[in-house]
């Protein structure tokens, strides 16, 4: 069949990426034939009405608006039975989708007006009816159903320059927008307004430096925390490898070897000259070994402090037996480990654990009461592989073997030997000479014998020789992997830790607050806490020993694998490492406080940046959530298409960058 360009655009594209590729297209993917499509004008309207007894007519309540549908009126043509058996394989497994959450809406864009995009779902795919007897050819009509009734346009930004700007957005109804803010101070609070809705996160200060109460007194503030060190980890300047020729640090099961570099975007194992990691040698460290490195140092020491350490963990190879580790460590003054937070791998595929611990060492056995764990998981996402599945590593081994040297070309001279010798013996007995010396007998003898005619000829003869020598064979062995998945299997996201003080009693002891959050690696953005199977960990534990404070002076971090079978057979068999990498440092300094929210305190830094999602009610201010500071009055307004309108931003757009994106939509 001919792709006409009149066929492109009678056809529709179905479950496309948010770029527009991939997907399905209805003539090229599924091969059919897309009839006139009449689009409605209008989703399900619903009259709220109310009967007044006595009353000629009733009240009119107002229209409630439902979802819209569309119907696709489709034909299928088909030269055989088998070409429709096949083509209704094809359509029922690309319009049904039942591994999807069951809320999820698929995109559709009809290509006679392809920059419209549609979110929907299939409700009906009715039984074909064939078009004549004995033919193949069939119609049906497919029913899409919106949720939400708009189409929408391609995204659109708007740079807001100053307050008094007036916006046009595109489109003729109503969007949620996303307000992209990076401030160039620290604030304690903003927001913006729209006519008489807004969205306020922190508290009501003047110029960011003071808050004003009820009766009018202002107060001067001085942030909880202050931001000292925040490496985006790009770069080694910052940072350097340790050796026996630097400064060494005591890592738990594990061994400083290979070498570290950076990336434009992270810190991790380098490559040597054939691509391979560099992690270093291999089969000379009976634990885990990889580089080592430690930062250059912060600019003062904090007995109350906040760390976090953003981590990429990948286990790469199918059967999960890949063994390897990323971590970070917190030291003390003396280069002392005090702490350790990061991702490790067990033994045959058993699941990766998270974990944030205080200490210098974590053994459950050797170690107990020694250490303070705060957090130790498996991220809470488990799926359980084939336990005890066996796997075949093959190898060559070199084993002894005996082998009999010319056994074949001299099977002829050996039997020669034996006559000659019964020959021999038979002459010697018949001459009687007793006086002769018996000699003793050789493996190689010396035979004469006469041809008619001829002269005598001498020929020598031997025994076969038996020897043993060294051949290589190809074989295998058999490891067991349990293929276990976690987590923390396919994890990238942060790691933080922070020391408080909390009074109780008269007494200070130390309070701990721990997390881990999970980040999208393509935006690097923390998903909500509101999504479903993402890792959002927070936990809090109040230490009364006073066994595990310390003061922080510097962090290191370290990228390292292990051993397995793999690795130790001859040759090496070669299989995907785990992928490591540190993304991201950011280190507070504090005055303690364990940062109640009635307490004023600056919300987002200078340079970070702050978003606010209209669509799903939710804040972050680099990557972490501050919902908690969102006034509850808040209604996040929408913007009205096609209509101008004026909207005002704190911080103010004078300084700060302000950037309005949105996606436009028709009704």
């Amino acid at each position: 069949m001919v792709f006409s360009r009149t066929a492109m655009v009678d056809t529709f594209d179905y479950a496309f990426a948010e770029d527009g590729s991939d997907g399905f297209n209805s003539f090229k993917d599924l091969e059919i034939l897309v009839n006139h499509v009449s689009k409605p004008i209008a989703p399900t309207i619903t009259e709220s009405f109310q009967d007044v007894p006595g009353r000629y007519g009733g009240v009119f309540l107002g229209n409630s608006y439902g979802e819209k549908e569309i119907d696709i009126p489709i034909t299928i043509m088909a030269s055989s039975r088998d070409e429709y058996n096949r083509k209704m394989d094809n359509l029922s497994k690309a319009l049904i989708n039942t591994h999807d959450d069951a809320d999820t809406q698929y995109p559709l864009r009809f290509n006679d007006q392809p920059e419209v995009v549609y979110y929907g779902h299939f409700t009906a795919i009715p039984t074909p009816t064939f078009i004549n007897e004995g033919v193949q050819d069939c119609t049906t009509t497919l029913t899409f159903m919106l949720a939400d009734p708009r189409g929408f346009l391609p995204q659109r930004d708007i740079k807001i320059a100053s307050n008094d700007q007036i916006i046009s957005p595109a489109g003729n109804t109503t969007v949620q927008p996303v307000v992209h803010i990076i401030p160039k101070t620290d604030l304690y609070y903003f927001g913006y307004t729209l006519g008489d809705q807004y969205v306020a996160v922190g508290y009501h200060v003047d110029d960011g430096s003071t808050v004003t109460d009820a009766n009018g007194n202002v107060t001067s503030l001085t942030p909880h925390q202050e931001l000292q060190v925040h490496d985006p980890c790009n770069s080694m300047s910052t940072w350097f490898q340790a050796g026996t020729d630097t400064q060494a640090i005591k890592v738990y099961r594990g061994e400083n070897d290979g070498k570290a570099t950076a990336t434009s975007s992270a810190l991790m194992v380098a490559k040597d000259s054939k691509g391979h990691y560099n992690w270093g040698t291999v089969g000379k460290h009976k634990d885990f070994y990889g580089p080592v490195i430690i930062h250059q140092g912060i600019p003062k020491i904090s007995n109350y402090w906040k760390v976090s350490m953003r981590f990429h963990h990948i286990k790469r190879m199918e059967n999960e037996r890949a063994m390897g580790k990323v971590e970070g460590y917190l030291l003390d003054s003396n280069n002392n480990v005090c702490g350790r937070m990061g991702i490790t791998d067990y033994a045959e595929g058993r699941y990766p654990r998270g974990y944030i611990q205080l200490g210098s060492s974590f053994n459950a056995t050797t170690d107990k009461g020694n250490y303070l764990t705060l957090l130790y998981n498996e991220g809470g996402r488990k799926v359980n592989g084939q336990n005890h599945h066996d796997v075949r590593v093959h190898l060559t081994k070199t084993v002894k073997v005996k082998t009999t040297s010319k056994a074949k070309s001299k099977a002829k001279s050996a039997r020669l030997y034996q006559a000659t010798l019964q020959r021999e013996s038979f002459k010697s007995a018949a001459r009687k000479k007793t006086t002769r010396r018996r000699r003793k007998k050789k493996a190689t003898k010396k035979v004469t014998k006469r041809k008619s005619g001829g002269k005598r000829k001498s020929t020598r003869v031997s025994k076969p020789r038996v020897r043993t020598k060294s051949k290589t064979i190809k074989t295998y062995v058999m490891e067991t992997t349990y293929m276990n998945k976690d987590a923390y299997s396919n994890f990238f996201g942060e790691f933080s830790l922070e020391r408080q003080k909390k009074t109780i009693g008269g007494k200070v002891y130390d309070n701990w607050v721990a997390e881990i959050n999970e980040f999208n690696p393509k935006t690097g953005v923390a998903y909500s806490v509101n999504t479903e199977g993402k890792v959002h960990i927070h936990t809090e534990k109040l230490d009364k020993s006073g066994k595990f404070g310390f003061a922080l002076a510097n962090v290191a971090a370290t990228f390292m694998k292990h051993d397995i079978k793999e690795d130790l057979v001859k040759p090496p068999v070669g299989y995907y490492s785990d992928f490591e990498t540190l993304t991201d440092l950011k280190i507070y300094t504090s005055d303690g406080s364990d940062d109640p929210d009635d307490i004023p305190h600056v919300i987002a830094h200078a340079g970070e940046e702050i978003i606010i999602d209209s669509a799903d009610n939710s804040v972050t201010v680099a990557g972490r959530n501050v919902d908690k500071y969102v006034s509850w009055l808040s209604t996040f307004p929408p913007i009205e298409g096609d209509v101008s309108q004026e909207m005002h931003f704190t911080p103010d757009p004078a300084n700060s960058d302000i950037t309005l994106e949105y996606k436009p939509a028709i009704k």
